[in-house]
């Protein structure tokens, strides 16, 4: 691997300016996208998912814990696996405490959901010293719903909002999905909102779209109420406790 080129200090800054404005237009893209995001129509959850946790049985409006907004990172745990995949664990391994209670500030619960059973599950996260909670969604058909296991026996394929045939005639790494043995996991986060006893999905996404989450901001700029902060336009914002990051990319 190659280093730098080595300039003045002078060349340095112009260089630093250039892309600075490159930064710039990227933040404003990103603003505009995530606002885009939280327009986004939502789907009313019918299904009455069934899940095991450390309190026993859980249905899809308990892992809000009492909160308005459900963050679930799908993480991928076959079964028949002894441990958990390893880009999911080192994801988890970031994820702190404090994390989750910024999350919680914003009314928003922060969950992990595998297909292995809860036994195992909790064993791995003991082990690992993870404090979010983890369920186990054996037996339901929420990661096939949801897309991330992917078993043509129960559920028509599709990766990334793509069936079979599309993926067919996507990249070779995506065409190589239809030939993998099933079933396989794939990761993936998807989000929700509560309103009353109804849940609703409001977004999911997948592969690297899930790499490009960096803490608690990073999180609710999936979700459909945002940051909840004064710059942004969220569809029914609650108060935030926290005060806005200073908007420089103008």
């Amino acid at each position: 691997m190659s280093l730098p080129e080595i300039v003045t200090r002078d060349e340095w800054l112009a260089a630093r300016r250039r892309l600075l404005e490159r930064e710039k237009k990227l933040t404003r893209q990103r603003d505009e996208l995530n606002a885009d995001r939280r327009r986004l129509p939502m789907v009313r959850i019918e299904k009455d998912y069934v899940f095991q946790g450390a309190g026993g049985e859980a249905r899809l409006p308990d892992l809000f814990e009492g909160r308005r907004q459900l963050i679930v990172q799908h993480f991928m745990f076959d079964p028949s696996w002894e441990n958990g995949c390893s880009s999911c664990t080192a994801d988890a391994d970031e994820r702190s405490q404090r994390l989750l209670e910024h999350l919680q500030a914003r009314d928003t619960t922060f969950a992990t959901v595998s297909r292995a059973p809860f036994a195992k599950l909790d064993a791995y996260r003991r082990a690992r010293g993870w404090t979010f909670p983890w369920y186990s969604s054996l037996g339901s058909d929420f990661n096939y719903d949801f897309h991330v296991t992917v078993d043509e026996s129960v559920a028509p394929m599709e990766v990334n909002y793509r069936d079979r045939d599309e993926l067919a005639q996507a990249s070779p790494a995506l065409r190589s999905l239809t030939e993998s043995e099933q079933p396989f996991e794939l990761p993936g986060i998807s989000c929700f909102l509560r309103e009353g006893d109804q849940v609703f999905h409001t977004y999911s996404t997948f592969g690297r779209g899930t790499e490009a989450v960096g803490g608690a901001y990073g999180y609710l700029d999936l979700t459909a109420l945002g940051r909840q902060e004064s710059w942004e336009e969220p569809k029914g914002r609650v108060e935030s406790p926290h005060g806005a990051v200073p908007d420089f990319a103008t």
